[in-house]
């Protein structure tokens, strides 16, 4: 073992071109499909590596872009589809954009990281930079920022945090109803810094052993009754979803799928903007989409959660939001990529908070105003699309039990899902249409990123994807049923709603603060000579 891992070591300064490849090769393959996340531990010490050279900058980021490739190469493949070959050159460009634009991002973190070592040596009147094995410690709270704020700002991606890495293994999944995602990643660094110095006893208890934290927690309680659940799959090419599908037809098809005989209180969940056309949310009675929709649900006194894709009117006069459409006589419109949870006494509306930058909506619309013609038209949109300032649960009838709506990207920001469930028994919703990418990893990451989601929380999930994979989910990520990939049909089963009890959803990032102070302090005592002797794991 010590004479590998010294070849592997040494890899960075001998081959420099070979490490890098390496590890982005590595760190793509531990992601699903593939799913190797140990593959992480052996990656970032080549990275580590890599940042001992003068001149780091550009090895690291053909080591991230590959990383980046291999993990969303399938950004590019909303070309395969596209009406026309300038909407196609436009949906290519946008995606390899976004996958040579995040390893630059990626890059801040080493940038940040050199910069400190370089001030401390600075400080010890050392003339050149020296990075130590211990250093590996610094960079975790480093990352660990980054991840913070890449999850939380609007030109977000996010679908690389290492954390998701473990979202097929559950062992090690169960970690995130602990420290959620980001505190997960900051727990896969730790690992790798132990193996990059080389503390094998460390190494094997922080990976086999402290996961056992997780097991026993605060676990949920369970409801007395249950609840069944139906998710359609209509299996809609997206883009002849939006142009050549004719809606009658669409909903013709969904009306043909929902069960026959449902139970009274039953859920039943339908795909991201199942109604292809816009549906006024200020008088959502007189969409004749939603009239046999809202004929079924009070016949069988069932609940019906469909996407849609919804707008409504700004008089003239009033102020206008920065996504409003203007019209030629005055005031506007605003859309929404949203979901009505149609009732047999009301109807509530959940709107979709995290949009796709530039796809969705402009970053920042409200100040960069001019990026209001920055927009990148995949179908089934009015433009620049509208955000609620704040979101809640839906409740469902009889019994008002809460559910927390994740529409397609949003259902991956744990943190804001966590905010919408309050401290009762309830379920979470996931409506999706996965099929702008063909077969690819992209819908099998975003199935495997909900099951991640289900376990940090807590609850139980029913996903419905328009084409993808529809499934039920347990509290603990476990897939119950599901329905594959380019199928029609529904998924029937019964959840048992749960009250999110997990540490992270009382606490929230405790963990990724406990992790990231803990990386740090061990840093600083290993940096401090005279602290180091009375380390017992250090030689």
């Amino acid at each position: 073992m010590e004479r590998w891992l010294s070849w592997w070591l040494a890899l960075p300064t001998e081959k420099p071109k070979l490490s890098a490849g390496l590890a982005g090769i590595l760190l793509g393959s531990a992601f699903p499909p593939v799913s190797l996340p140990g593959g992480v531990w052996l990656a970032f010490p080549l990275l580590w590596g890599l940042a001992r050279h003068s001149r780091p900058y550009r090895l690291l980021y053909a080591a991230l872009l590959l990383w980046n490739i291999i993990g969303c190469y399938w950004l590019t493949l909303t070309a395969l589809s596209a009406p026309n070959w300038t909407e196609a050159l436009l949906s290519f460009v946008a995606g390899a954009a976004a996958i040579l634009a995040n390893p630059l991002l990626m890059l801040l973190p080493f940038g940040i990281w050199r910069l400190l070592l370089r001030w401390v040596c600075y400080r010890k009147r050392q003339t050149h930079l020296a990075l130590q094995p211990w250093d590996a410690f610094l960079f975790i709270p480093i990352w660990g920022a980054f991840e913070y704020f890449h999850f939380r700002w609007e030109l977000s991606w996010s679908w690389l945090s290492l954390g998701l890495a473990w979202s097929e293994w559950q062992y090690w999944r169960n970690l995130a109803s602990l420290l959620g995602t980001t505190g997960l990643s900051a727990w896969t660094l730790v690992g790798a810094a132990f193996l990059y110095n080389r503390r094998y006893g460390l190494f094997g208890a922080w990976v086999f052993v402290f996961p056992l934290l997780s097991l026993g927690l605060f676990p949920s309680e369970r409801r007395v009754s249950s609840r069944v659940v139906y998710a359609i799959q209509p299996n809609i090419d997206p883009y002849a979803k939006f142009s050549d599908f004719p809606p009658q037809e669409q909903v013709k098809r969904l009306l043909s799928l929902l069960p026959e005989q449902p139970p009274a209180g039953a859920i039943i969940v339908l795909p991201e903007t199942a109604i292809p056309t816009g549906v006024s949310l200020d008088n959502w009675v007189e969409e004749p989409f939603l009239k046999p929709f809202w004929g079924y649900v009070r016949k069988h006194r069932v609940n019906l959660l469909i996407g849609i894709v919804g707008y409504r009117y700004f008089p003239p006069g009033v102020s206008l939001p920065p996504s409003v459409h203007p019209l030629p006589q005055g005031g506007g419109y605003e859309a929404y990529n949203a979901a009505l949870l149609l009732r047999p006494d009301t109807v509530q509306v959940h709107i979709k908070s995290r949009l796709v930058p530039f796809v969705e909506r402009a970053p920042y619309l409200e100040v960069l105003s001019f990026l209001k013609r920055w927009h990148i038209d995949l179908g089934g949109g009015f433009g620049h699309f509208g955000k609620p300032a704040y979101q809640r649960p839906l409740t469902l009838y009889p019994d008002e039990l809460p559910v927390a709506v994740g529409i397609c990207y949003e259902s991956i920001f744990i943190h804001d899902l966590r905010s919408r469930l309050p401290e009762e028994p309830s379920i979470l919703a996931i409506l999706t249409n996965d099929g702008w990418w063909k077969r690819s990893s992209g819908y099998w990451q975003h199935l495997a990123y909900g099951q991640f989601t289900a376990s940090a929380l807590g609850v139980p999930a029913v996903r419905s994807a328009n084409t993808g994979v529809s499934a039920l989910i347990s509290a603990s990520g476990e897939r119950l049923s599901q329905l594959d990939y380019e199928r029609i049909g529904l998924v029937q089963g019964t959840l048992f709603p749960q009250k999110p009890a997990t540490v992270y959803h009382r606490w929230g990032e405790i963990g990724w603060v406990g992790l990231n102070t803990f990386a740090f302090l061990l840093w600083w005592m290993l940096r401090c000579p005279y602290r180091r002797s009375s380390l017992p794991f250090v030689a």
